[in-house]
């Protein structure tokens, strides 16, 4: 048996641990992989809202919002440019396969409405968008990019990154199934196995060595992974045994793992401002939490959200922008 093929049945053992410990003793294996397998999805949009942050009482405040796409179809997964004036996001609006879109809402201090596709592959879907910060050390500047999830048409579902002016390249050397990850450039990549709920951890390094079962992080993993702003660390949101979700912080230096706050019944998709707040949405409210504040603090309630037409519901995934300026939320839509 081949290194990839242990692999790949280490990773369906741990489901099947998963399922068992989630409480799916009833379901066969075979079941309770397709269960574990994302479907595609349609009907998300993704409105964007200023935000403004109060220094003096430490305190957001949420302005009027306005749907940056609005179509039945998939529009999700939104990320800032690191200028904040742009969001990258995956959509299917070019035909059977999500490909990656910039949607460019500020342009030289005004308000802009361009949109421009940055990948187009019929074939394969693209997912998951990251702006690339490269380093040229030749030409002494960086590098813009994206780096993103593929999957069909090619070996196995991984990262892979592309340049403006340059063919796509792997991000990571893992052969490991990868559903979602989050980069930090000084120590490397944490990866979500698609179909075992469970992280691996890539170092960086001039030789990197490929993240396979022996650089295991943790089980009962949620999707909603990150590179914690201004820190070298990342976070992710662990399911406990007792039900409750809580995300924590992972350090690939010590390999410690410590509790940062309790979700409760909030959604498991959560974000990082630069300025060192989670934020969280539990039904139709908006909350942030201040984690260099006192460990006593809660969930602080920043506004009420509504959804932007009598076809929209339940948002989900949020991402704040590097200047504090925005935040992005996806939201359901019914097609009639």
């Amino acid at each position: 048996m081949n290194q990839t093929n242990r692999l790949h049945l280490k990773t369906v053992n741990r489901l099947s641990i998963y399922c068992l410990f989630n409480g799916f003793k009833a379901l066969s294996l075979l079941a309770c992989a397709t269960l574990a397998m994302p479907t595609l999805a349609a009907g998300y949009d993704i409105a964007l809202y200023p935000l403004t942050f109060n220094h003096q009482d430490s305190s957001w405040r949420l302005g009027k919002g306005k749907l940056l796409t609005d179509r039945s179809g998939y529009d999700n997964q939104a990320a800032f440019t690191s200028d904040s004036k742009s969001i990258l996001f995956a959509s299917d609006r070019s035909g059977k396969h999500n490909d990656i879109y910039q949607y460019q809402f500020e342009h030289n201090g005004s308000t802009s409405a361009i949109l421009t596709q940055q990948t187009n592959t019929p074939n394969e879907s693209e997912y998951s968008p990251q702006p690339l910060k490269l380093t040229d050390k030749h030409a002494n500047a960086d590098k813009q990019g994206i780096r993103y999830i593929i999957e069909q048409g090619v070996p196995h579902q991984s990262v892979w990154q592309q340049q403006n002016d340059e063919s796509r390249t792997r991000s990571i050397k893992s052969m490991i199934p990868t559903g979602y990850y989050a980069h930090h450039e000084e120590l490397g990549t944490l990866l979500w196995a698609r179909y075992a709920y469970s992280l691996y951890f890539e170092a960086n390094s001039d030789t990197p060595q490929a993240a396979d079962e022996r650089h295991f992080v943790v089980a009962n993993a949620g999707r909603s992974i990150h590179a914690i702003p201004k820190d070298r660390a990342f976070s992710y949101l662990h399911k406990q045994q007792d039900g409750d979700r809580v995300i924590k912080r992972f350090d690939p230096i010590s390999a410690s793992h410590r509790s940062l706050i309790s979700v409760g019944s909030g959604s498991e998709d959560y974000a990082w401002s630069n300025n060192s707040w989670i934020f969280n949405i539990d039904k139709d409210q908006l909350n942030a939490w201040p984690s260099k504040a006192d460990k006593n603090s809660g969930w602080l309630t920043v506004a009420s959200l509504k959804p932007p037409t009598h076809l929209h519901h339940s948002a989900s995934r949020i991402a704040i922008s590097p200047d504090l300026r925005h935040i992005a939320i996806v939201w359901s839509r019914n097609e009639k």
